[in-house]
């Protein structure tokens, strides 16, 4: 049994011409016949009462046809999902993100997507950007945008921004009052940094800043989040430091200030990465959504 023997019957039952129906599928008469003859065999049992004018479907036609006009319009509904699938029209796009992409490149590129493609589901994922390595090898995203280009086996990984890092002090710090400070002047300030295996990229940078500058950092409290941290700041206990976007969107508890001397040109990274070989329409879709890569940057 076949589609167009359903969508033949259908029409006949719509009719109950054979003439008719055969003007309307654009067949001969004895094809039609013999489609219709063929599905009766198929199903060993009689679906429509020749010897009566005009023809009658049977009971058994009757459950048929109802039946047949679901099938068919599920077919189709299926059939254009699918086409609309295939050029990115419909279906899904999972992301992984970090909270900091959220202040910066990630909502315009959202709208724009969302604006393009509004019937395709967006499945947001938070995750630090360690996590987005597994996260892409599983396929549990579509793509990762995290603290720096990863090295991933099979993957492509791309800078999209650069910003300058800025620190978060309590507005009744000492320091508060400069347009920037150094880090050096805030050696006996406690830190507020990430604990060991969150956000490794962006702590390593935050040390690289006490390191250049010559002193050590007395972290006294770590936080897993962004905002955790700045919260912590806004209490009065330490120092943190964030990507300049972050500060853009910043507390008024908390204010924000550039860096000066060894350190003042320590940038923070975002990067977008994907499997090479996903040729998903949407993925390429939201690739053009982001910013363009910086420089020649790709892994």
């Amino acid at each position: 049994m076949n589609l167009r023997a359903l969508q033949c019957f259908v029409i006949l039952a719509e009719e109950l011409n054979f003439s008719r129906a055969a003007e309307r599928l654009h067949i001969a008469q004895p094809a039609l016949s013999q489609q219709i003859r063929l599905l009766e065999d198929r199903l060993g049992t009689q679906l429509v009462d020749r010897a009566r004018r005009p023809l009658r479907l049977t009971e058994a036609g009757h459950y048929l046809c109802t039946e047949a006009r679901q099938i068919l319009g599920s077919w189709e509904q299926a059939s254009l999902g699918a086409q609309e699938i295939g050029i990115g029209r419909r279906g899904w796009l999972s992301i992984g993100f970090t909270r900091s992409a959220m202040y910066s490149i990630l909502p315009p590129a959202l709208k724009a997507f969302h604006h393009a493609y509004p019937q395709v589901e967006l499945k947001l994922f938070e995750m630090l950007t360690e996590e987005q390595t597994d996260a892409l090898r599983d396929m549990r995203i579509h793509i990762g945008i995290g603290r720096q280009p990863l090295a991933i086996p099979g993957c492509t990984s791309y800078p999209l921004l650069r910003e300058h890092v800025v620190a978060a002090l309590a507005p009744d710090h000492p320091l508060a009052a400069r347009k920037k400070v150094r880090i050096a002047e805030l050696a006996d300030t406690p830190l507020i940094l990430y604990p060991k295996h969150q956000n490794a990229q962006f702590k390593r940078m935050v040390q690289s800043l006490y390191r250049d500058a010559g002193v050590t950092p007395f972290v006294a409290h770590q936080a897993y989040e962004i905002q955790t941290a700045i919260a912590l700041v806004a209490a009065g206990l330490g120092v943190t430091f964030v990507g300049e976007s972050v500060a853009r969107h910043g507390r008024t508890d908390v204010v924000f200030r550039h860096l000066a001397g060894p350190g003042a040109s320590q940038w923070s990274t975002l990067a977008a990465t994907f499997r090479t070989d996903d040729a998903s329409p949407h993925l390429r879709a939201f690739l053009g959504c982001l910013p363009a890569p910086l420089g020649d940057a790709a892994l």
